[in-house]
């Protein structure tokens, strides 16, 4: 019998706020150039359960901050932007190099982001009805260098996974048994001797593994 595979990956764009105009849904763009336009930040999305894309962005908040924001195409509607950080700088710079984000279940949205200062990959979790960001938590430090980071699921499962940014053939993950309420240690998956992209999570047979280019073939994930 030939084994079963599921595939599951997070969009990463790096485009100006006025490009996205002409990408995604006119309202969701129209609110998002709050960001400033002259800027072309890094932008993911993700879809939700009715379909439509949200988006993951930083976006320039009336208090002058540049945070980080989630909002949802609403097709005839005007879109409404929610604040995942608070306190960032004010100056028109991509304080954001890596963002990520995928669907949690039907209650939310999990979000992984690395700032620029410090180079930390941070997690939280986003309520998708009342739009409260649970307490950010720092997935890996300085010391393993954050590159983008990848969010894949599968139930009640939960994987960040990275390229570490200074040495593409080192990649890390850690794993949640609980969607992101509780985490595992980091651990190195594996050194390749090509540099690795285009990350993708792959079941077979119902294990989890994972799929790169630059990886001569999957490679189990912890969990399942």
């Amino acid at each position: 019998m030939l084994p079963k595979f599921r595939f599951s990956v997070c969009s990463l764009l790096f485009v100006s706020v006025t490009t996205l105009v002409h990408a995604q849904p006119v309202n969701a763009n129209e609110q998002a150039q709050g960001a400033r336009p002259e800027l072309s930040c890094p932008v993911a999305n993700a879809a939700g359960a009715d379909g439509l894309p949200v988006y993951f962005f930083q976006h320039h908040f009336p208090d002058g901050a540049q945070d980080l924001a989630v909002a949802k195409s609403q097709p005839g509607a005007e879109a409404d932007i929610k604040r995942v950080t608070f306190g960032g700088d004010h100056a028109d710079t991509c304080r954001y190099k890596y963002l990520a984000i995928a669907r949690g279940g039907d209650w939310g949205w999990h979000l992984a982001w690395v700032a620029e200062s410090d180079r930390v990959l941070r997690y939280a979790r986003m309520d998708g009805e009342a739009w409260v960001t649970s307490p950010v938590k720092k997935i890996a430090v300085q010391a393993r260098t954050a590159g983008q980071p990848y969010v894949f699921t599968s139930g009640l499962q939960l994987w960040v996974v990275w390229v570490e940014a200074s040495d593409a053939n080192r990649i890390f993950a850690v794993h949640s048994d609980d969607e992101g309420r509780s985490w595992h240690e980091a651990e190195l998956l594996a050194e390749t001797a090509a540099a690795l992209s285009d990350l993708k999570l792959m079941e077979i047979d119902n294990k989890p593994y994972l799929a790169a280019l630059g990886l001569a073939q999957p490679m189990p994930l912890a969990g399942k």
